[in-house]
């Protein structure tokens, strides 16, 4: 389990840490998936550039059992997610080229960062809007269902008229 950092201590010393995250951990994924079950490779490396700027090297890797949705059978998801982050300090500004460059994201800086949501937020911006297989068919409805269905008894009234 990967546990909490002081991250511009992590990432000024360059330390790295990783581990194995169950799925059943990451919680907000819970609707998107058909199971729980398995875990996925998680790796944070911490850096300090040349200009003093600290990052975190987030990486994620695994496979996820996501649920179709044009059949709702499971989609199994390769999941190979690389992120980079910036740390920013608190009382400094937000940089600029934040909001231009798409290379990397900045975060809060805080004594005590909790990993977990860390690796789970960046899971979940991975993930499709609407997973779906590449060849696959919506669900036909059994005959049972369409008799049993409230459309089923307007149709039988627009007999009757």
């Amino acid at each position: 389990m990967l546990s909490a950092i002081d991250g511009l201590a992590f990432a000024g010393e360059s330390r790295s840490i990783g581990g194995r995250v169950a799925i059943a951990d990451l919680a907000r994924l819970g609707d998107a998936l058909t199971t729980t079950d398995g875990s996925l490779e998680c790796r944070v490396d911490g850096e300090c550039d040349g200009d003093g700027k600290l990052w975190l090297n987030l990486g994620v890797s695994g496979q996820l059992d996501l649920r179709c949705q044009r059949c709702l059978a499971t989609l199994v998801f390769p999941l190979d997610v690389e992120s980079r982050l910036l740390l920013v300090p608190s009382g400094q500004p937000w940089p600029d080229e934040e909001l231009t460059e798409d290379g990397f994201d900045a975060i809060p800086a805080e004594k005590e960062m909790e990993l977990l949501p860390l690796i789970e937020e960046e899971v979940l911006l991975a993930l499709p809007i609407a997973p779906r297989h590449e060849a696959c068919e919506a669900p036909v409805p059994v005959a049972e269902e369409l008799e049993s269905s409230p459309f089923a008894v307007l149709a039988q009234l627009k007999k009757g008229v």
